[in-house]
């Protein structure tokens, strides 16, 4: 992701790539060195809280696609990044497809009391869930009161059959060769089945979703998600 990040950046006729940041770089002294106007993260769960930490006292907007923050971590970085009148995106999925089929996900949680979510990546991910999978949980719950009734009260003959619950929803996390990032959301009601299905088979569908942040970025205040700015009137 950061190679394509600095190929798709260095191609935009508006921006300039001005430094990158390895494994063994510090930070801090390359903002001060480079002086970037945004900073771009995807790095790994254990680290990408310091380096908001640091993009926040260089008062330097943040663009942010490391998935494995908390939900107090998130809220701690809005409050900071408000503070200093400084702009963070933090989204766990850049792909425009992913962004919404998570935001139809929350529509169809409206009307189907039962859902779960199957999410299939390369055998190298560093998490599981996904971040993204976690997020679509999250706004599935957002809309409703209680649960699927599917969530409980089973016998797991294996345990984690019934995969992990979060916001009231049911997890699928697939690790295998082949696999870029795919998600699956399945409702069901009586008599019905919805899919809703998103595919990335190259990760240069998540370019758009990360230059449409790096340029919006520097508008903002506090921490913001992707699909605020491709549905700003929401």
């Amino acid at each position: 992701m950061g190679r394509a990040v600095v190929e798709a950046v260095s191609e935009a006729e508006d921006m300039e790539f001005v430094g990158g940041v390895g494994r063994d770089d510090d930070l801090q002294s390359i903002i001060q060195t480079a002086r970037p106007t945004v900073v771009v993260d995807f790095t790994v769960p254990e680290a990408v809280l310091g380096h908001i930490r640091v993009g926040l006292a260089a008062g330097v907007p943040m663009v942010v696609g490391t998935t494995g923050l908390s939900s107090a971590d998130v809220r701690w970085v809005d409050e900071e990044a408000r503070r200093r009148g400084v702009g963070v995106v933090i989204e766990p999925n850049f792909a425009l497809g992913a962004v919404l089929m998570m935001r139809f996900a929350r529509e169809a949680a409206r009307w189907f009391s039962h859902a779960e979510i199957i999410e299939l990546h390369h055998e190298n991910k560093h998490d599981a869930p996904s971040g993204t999978a976690m997020r679509t949980a999250e706004l599935i719950g957002s809309v409703r009161d209680d649960a699927s009734v599917s969530a409980g009260h089973r016998l797991e003959l294996v345990e984690g059959a019934r995969g992990g619950l979060h916001a009231g929803v049911r997890i699928h996390s697939v690790r295998l060769p082949g696999h870029v990032a795919h998600q699956e959301v399945v409702f069901g009601a009586a008599g019905e089945t919805l899919r809703l299905r998103h595919d990335l088979v190259d990760r240069r569908s998540f370019m758009p979703g990360v230059l449409l942040a790096v340029r919006r970025v520097g508008a903002l205040q506090g921490v913001c998600g992707l699909e605020h700015l491709l549905f700003p009137a929401d």
